[in-house]
């Protein structure tokens, strides 16, 4: 038991040892010696969120419109070495400030099952196909929204002259 402790304290300073922990915000990115390869993961997140289309214009906040807020999540990827391979950035919005039935009316998520996953797995092998890993990066931007949201305007953004004037400035998110 405890070659066990020992072994799992290791394991949690070396991967804690390059530069501690994962940043909360882009003013901390900004402190870091990283700096750069956390820039380029934003600008990244940016051009997809870009590319989908997923903000509209920036507006002045629509009355009885309570915009949800946003937060960045960025972590080190790791290599099965414990080596940082890439850099991520994500905005998220925060849903959790919605309310059911006013704001939403229901959620889904469609995720496969154990059971199912297991039986493709196994009639892959019994038939010999090919099996690939495939991940899309930003899948969950393909999602469709059947009813207004608006979030308020993340750090960074350049705001019009009319939105930094009111301080009410939020977009729809397509």
């Amino acid at each position: 038991m405890i070659i066990d402790d020992i072994f799992a304290f290791s394991v949690a300073a070396e991967i804690i040892k390059d530069d501690d922990i994962e940043p909360c915000s882009i003013n901390e990115c900004t402190q870091r010696q990283d700096w750069p390869k956390w820039k380029d993961a934003i600008q990244a997140e940016l051009n997809s969120l870009e590319k989908r289309s997923v903000f509209g214009h920036i507006i002045p906040t629509p009355p009885n419109v309570n915009p949800v807020g946003y937060k960045w999540v960025f972590t080190r990827k790791r290599n099965e070495k414990n080596e940082i391979s890439r850099y991520k950035a994500r905005l998220v919005a925060q849903g959790f400030s919605q309310r059911p039935g006013i704001d939403y009316v229901e959620t889904y998520s469609p995720v496969m099952d154990t059971i199912t996953f297991r039986y493709l797995i196994s009639l892959a092998v019994s038939e010999k196909l090919e099996m690939r890993l495939m991940d899309v990066i930003t899948a969950y931007l393909y999602g469709e929204l059947d009813t207004d949201i608006y979030m308020k305007v993340p750090e960074g953004f350049r705001l019009p002259e009319a939105a930094r004037k009111n301080h009410g400035a939020c977009s729809q998110l397509n």
